[in-house]
């Protein structure tokens, strides 16, 4: 006889996925499929189900819904129920465990999972069937009791009870020899009743099951006492069931103890929703990783067995690097599948003495334990990155990532699972800091700066409103002309006790704290306000540029909020421009492009700073509409003693001008650099030797006397 799986899902596409995987179950299994939730529920009030597969989300009722009416049918009450569903908030799956689901799938399901769910569960809900029928066939009355008028007596009314309740019973004498069991118990050893009375436990029942039941029985025997609500594992036929028990004292007439009474109540389906609530509770619904709250249990464990034994642990903070590109050029569900296999080959990865979790969006916590050696944790780390950083296939294109792990060693660093999450999250954000796709331990040091930093972001809060702020401007010389070719606006903060601050010293609080979107409008108001003032007094200054952070581009509204700017102090066209650095170009998106093509477009220049230094694409280099390149400093440096860098920026000049772009070379310092640069193919140059950063009245000054030199020549 077929085992009939029932299959409710509104999308066609589902339902033939589904029936084509009960299929490949082999031909013992059968699949009946449904539009509708109503039409299923009609069906099912005459025709029978061994299993139900329901998808969560459907319009006429969602699947715990369904499960719900279903259940409240008396046939429908043991039947087992799965739920398809691609969402991950627990809500969703408590009301359905609620509503009588037995288990989850997650969308999309893999034929293997979909399998080994459906067997289980069919094999516990066939099992139980098995047993009933068992009761209902040995419990028939004889032909002395079917004859008319005829009544069983008490004795055997009370037999007759006792071996058709579904429930387990049985008596053992002090030795644990059966004296009687119901056939609901020896139907789960497949056996008649008569056949097991005079065998002993130690005959029946496995080995690791009868020093359990010994033990109870031992405990009875000589306490008198009963052993009330506990539970207990059957395999009947390789299927797992378990049972509520209850043992106490088989008593003579003089009140001697001599057996034991054991009761069993079958809570199989019961246990299976109570363990789907424990983990999810417990577990990340994506991943299947343990969660926060789980991964605090086993560090107080992990805490304890430091003291315990002597031995060290570690505690890692494993965030992935630019997985928001993958999220923003991918899509959600293709993130979803990196993650998966991400929290796959962490688990892979571990020993019996270590363990991973996920703690939140691309986050991971990882534990080692029983270490010896500070070198056994950076074995560790080398061998996860090595792992991660493998290719990953997603929807059948290759994918790469790589990580940054900080590290908490465990006692050293501290005792306390939110201290050492702390100091890991800090020596994680070191390695993020140090070029990413490495590891950092925690350090004192790295404490000193944070708290450091809780007050810049206090005291950054406060300098936003009480005129802190400035901006100081450095001359940008054209080689060929010797002219001015623009400025570059350089933010300074005047912080009232550690005096002038360079963004060295706050922009990354800026950038962690969000500060950074209100910092970058104040600067943009703030250099088109002097722009302005200085055209009121006539004074006429080159292109100015404003740097913009890449998380600015967070914020939708940031090119309307600076060309809002710029119409508002009237600004001419090509008057100002923004620096990017080439960290936007490996964020590059759409809609990234989309506003700095209405930037360029309402004439805003565009500069991609620090070239050279960062993990930018041609492509995107190709597709951006920026107008200059600078350079990074750190090549200038070299170029007197370097071949390879003077080879380097030659290269990058070409590049640059292949594409329509000014080349600026940053970092100028002396006379033998300038000459370099000026033979490599530079356009225009920056630094100390043409001019340091200038004051606004030192730059005031600077071009009243240029413009009234250059109106005594024009006379």
């Amino acid at each position: 006889m077929q085992a009939r799986i029932v299959i409710v899902d509104d999308r066609s596409t589902n339902l033939r996925v589904y029936a084509q995987y009960v299929a490949m179950m082999g031909p013992e299994y059968s699949a009946t499929c449904f539009h509708s939730a109503v039409e299923a529920l009609k069906w099912l009030e005459t025709e029978h189900a061994d299993l139900l597969i329901v998808d969560y989300r459907m319009p006429e009722m969602d699947g715990a819904a369904f499960i719900s009416k279903f259940r409240a049918r008396t046939v429908g009450a043991h039947i087992p129920a799965i739920i398809i569903t691609a969402r991950q908030d627990r809500e969703c799956r408590i009301s359905a465990l609620d509503a009588g689901a037995t288990d989850f799938l997650q969308s999309p399901v893999s034929h293997i999972e979909f399998r080994d769910r459906a067997i289980l569960l069919l094999g516990q809900y066939q099992k139980q069937q098995e047993l009933k029928q068992s009761l209902a066939t040995n419990n028939r009355p004889s032909s002395e009791e079917d004859e008319e008028g005829s009544e069983p007596s008490g004795k055997s009314m009370l037999e007759q009870i006792i071996d058709t309740t579904p429930i387990l019973i049985n008596a053992t004498d002090r030795n644990g020899k059966f004296l009687f069991l119901n056939s609901y118990q020896a139907a789960l050893f497949g056996r008649d009743p008569e056949e097991l009375v005079g065998q002993s436990i130690s005959e029946i029942l496995p080995p690791d099951l009868v020093e359990r039941e010994k033990r109870r029985n031992n405990v009875i025997l000589e306490t008198g006492i009963s052993i009330p609500n506990y539970e207990e594992k059957f395999f009947s036929e390789d299927i797992e069931l378990t049972f509520h028990c209850n043992k106490s004292p088989l008593l003579n007439k003089d009140n001697q103890t001599i057996g034991i009474l054991t009761t069993g109540l079958d809570i199989t389906a019961r246990k299976f929703a109570e363990e789907h609530r424990t983990h999810l509770a417990l577990h990340d619904m994506l991943t299947g990783l343990p969660n926060r709250t789980l991964l605090s249990d086993k560090m107080r464990v992990a805490i304890d067995n430091c003291n315990t034994t002597g031995k060290g642990a570690a505690l890692l903070l494993l965030d992935l690097d630019r997985f928001k590109v993958i999220n923003d050029t991918r899509g959600h569900q293709a993130g979803d599948m990196l993650l998966r296999q991400v929290a796959e080959r962490l688990s892979n990865a571990l020993d019996s003495n270590g363990f991973a979790a996920r703690i939140g969006g691309d986050e991971f916590a990882i534990v080692l334990q029983n270490l010896d050696s500070q070198e056994e944790v950076v074995a560790s780390c080398s061998k996860l990155l090595a792992q991660i950083g493998e290719p990953y296939s997603v929807g059948g294109v290759e994918q790469l990532i790589g990580a940054s792990i900080g590290i908490a060693l465990i006692p050293e660093d501290g005792s306390s699972s939110d201290e050492l999450l702390r100091l890991a999250d800090l020596a994680m954000y070191e390695a993020k800091s140090s070029g990413r796709n490495r590891f950092c331990f925690f350090s004192p040091r790295m404490n000193q700066i944070a708290q450091l930093n809780a007050g810049v972001e206090s005291d950054l809060r406060d300098a936003l409103h009480s005129d802190q702020l400035f901006l100081e401007y450095q001359p940008i010389v054209d080689i060929a002309t010797g002219e001015y070719a623009g400025l570059e606006a350089l933010l300074r903060w005047q912080h009232p006790v550690r005096g002038r601050l360079v963004p060295h010293d706050f922009i990354r609080v800026a950038n962690d704290s969000g500060l950074i979107g209100n910092i970058g409008q104040w600067v943009v108001n703030r250099a088109c306000a002097q722009i302005a003032e200085f055209e009121a007094q006539g004074i006429t200054l080159p292109p100015v540029a404003v740097n913009v952070s890449p998380k600015q581009f967070q914020f939708s509204n940031m090119s309307a909020d600076i060309l809002e700017k710029v119409a508002k102090y009237n600004i001419t066209r090509g008057k100002l421009s923004i620096e990017i650095t080439e960290e936007l170009l490996l964020d590059h998106n759409q809609e990234v492009h989309d506003q700095l093509e209405t930037l360029r477009l309402g004439g805003i220049g565009i500069s991609i700073d620090d070239f050279g230094t960062g993990y930018s694409s041609l492509q995107y280099l190709r597709d951006l509409p920026a107008t200059r390149l600078k350079i990074d400093q750190t090549f200038i440096a070299r170029i007197e003693n370097s071949s390879a860098d003077r080879a380097i920026i030659s290269t990058i000049a070409h590049l640059a001008h292949a594409l329509n772009m000014r080349v600026v070379a940053e970092g100028v310092e002396n006379e033998a650099q300038y000459a370099l640069l000026r033979a490599s193919g530079c356009d225009e140059v920056q630094g100390f030797l043409l001019g340091r950063p200038l004051s606004v009245n030192e730059l005031r000054e600077l071009f009243r006397t240029d413009k009234a030199q250059a109106d005594t020549g024009a006379q």
